[in-house]
C-alpha cells in the first residue's frame, strides 16, 4: 500500500504539470510519438490505456506489462499520411520474482524528399530525408492481484538532413483492476516528460557579409522544443464474458501540452478467443474520427501463440491509415 501511495502522488504531481501548460499547440518536438501504434489499440480509437494487454503496452502505459506472464514480441507497422511510415517494435520479458522487463523501437521514415532553395525552388536534384526514433527500455511490477505499475526510460532522436537533436524521456503508469468480476479496470499514464530538443548540424552552417563588405562564417540560431508530455486516463470493462463470447467497452480521457483534452472510445468482440472485432472514435481531433479493425489469435504447439491484427483509420482530408501487426507469444 505505501508503494502505492507513492505511484499516484507522483501521477497527480506529473497531472498538475501537464494541465499547467496552456496554449501550446504546435510547440512540440518529436511529434511521431503522438502516432499510435499497434493494430489492436488503434482500432479501439486508442482508448488502450487500461487494457495495454500486448506488447503495444510499452508505448500505450507500461504499467500494463505487470500483468503480463508470457514473453511476448510485437510488430507493428503504419502506413501513414503522404508516403511516410512507422515501423514499432516491442519485447515483453517476465521474470517471476523480478517483475517483467520491456524494450521498444519505435522509427518514424520520410522516405525520399526533393530538395528545394530559394535559387532553385522547383528542385536542386537531390533529395535528403527526415527519421526519427525512440528506444525504450521498460520495467513493471505486479504489486497486487490488482494492481500494476511500470516505468519505461526513452531516448529519443530526431536528424532531418544535416540536422539532428536527441532527448532522453520517462513514462510512468499504472493499471488497476476495481472488479475483477468484470474485468474493470483503470489506466493512469503520464507519457514524454523529459528534457527538451535542439536541431544542431552542418547544414546550420553560413555565410554572411559585414558591414564593411567582409564575409565571415556564421551558424543559424535554433531554439529548443519541449518533448509532447501527455497524461491520459482510461476505464474498460468486459460487458459480456463467456468461454465463447466477450465484449470489452473503453473509454479515455488523452490530455496533451500542446493541445486542448480529446476523448477517444472502442470497443472489441472476441469469439472463442480467437476471432476478434473492433472499432473506436476519437472526438474533438481536426482530421482523425472513426476507426475499425480485426484481429487472429491461434496458437501452434511447436511456436506459440501468433497474432495478427489490422486497423483502418480515417483522417478526413489526409486520407485513409492502415496498420498490420504481428505477434508472437512463447
Amino acid at each position: 500500500m505505501k508503494h502505492l501511495k507513492k505511484i499516484f502522488i507522483l501521477v497527480l504531481a506529473l497531472t498538475f504539470v501537464s494541465y499547467a501548460q496552456k496554449n501550446n499547440v504546435g510547440t512540440s518536438a518529436a511529434n511521431f510519438m503522438k502516432i499510435g501504434v499497434g493494430g489492436k489499440a488503434v482500432a479501439m480509437g486508442e482508448a488502450f490505456s487500461s487494457i495495454s494487454d500486448d506488447p503495444t503496452a510499452l508505448f500505450w502505459n507500461p504499467g500494463g506489462i505487470g500483468f503480463q506472464k508470457n514473453t511476448d514480441l510485437n510488430f507493428s507497422n503504419t502506413q501513414w499520411i503522404f508516403g511516410t511510415g512507422l515501423n514499432y517494435l516491442g519485447i515483453v520479458l517476465p521474470f517471476e520474482e523480478l517483475g517483467t522487463f520491456g524494450i521498444s523501437i519505435n522509427m518514424f521514415t520520410s522516405g525520399d524528399i526533393e530538395e528545394t532553395t530559394i535559387a532553385k525552388p522547383h528542385g536542386t536534384g537531390r533529395v535528403f530525408d527526415a527519421s526519427d526514433i525512440s528506444i525504450g527500455f521498460s520495467y513493471a511490477k505486479q504489486l497486487t492481484d490488482r494492481f500494476s505499475a511500470g516505468i519505461t526510460l526513452k531516448y529519443i532522436s530526431e536528424s532531418l538532413a544535416l540536422e539532428s537533436s536527441s532527448a532522453v524521456a520517462i513514462d510512468i503508469g499504472s493499471i488497476f483492476i476495481i472488479n475483477q468480476d468484470y474485468n474493470f479496470r483503470m489506466g493512469v499514464v503520464v507519457s514524454n516528460l523529459g528534457t527538451d530538443m535542439k536541431l544542431e548540424g552542418l547544414d546550420l552552417a553560413t555565410n554572411v557579409t559585414t558591414d564593411n563588405s567582409k564575409l565571415v562564417e556564421a551558424e543559424l540560431k535554433t531554439y529548443s522544443w519541449p518533448l509532447p508530455l501527455t497524461f491520459r486516463v482510461g476505464l474498460a470493462s468486459d460487458i459480456i464474458s463467456t468461454p465463447m463470447h466477450r465484449f470489452t467497452l473503453a473509454i479515455e480521457v488523452n490530455d496533451a501540452r500542446d493541445f486542448k483534452p480529446r476523448e477517444s472510445v472502442g470497443i472489441e468482440y472476441g469469439f472463442n478467443s480467437m476471432f476478434y472485432l473492433r472499432s473506436g472514435y476519437k472526438f474533438n481531433y481536426d482530421e482523425e474520427s472513426y476507426s475499425a479493425g480485426i484481429g487472429l489469435k491461434y496458437y501452434i504447439e511447436s511456436i506459440g501463440g501468433i497474432t495478427f491484427d489490422y486497423a483502418f483509420t480515417n483522417l478526413n482530408n489526409l486520407g485513409n491509415i492502415n496498420r498490420f501487426s504481428v505477434g508472437l507469444s512463447f
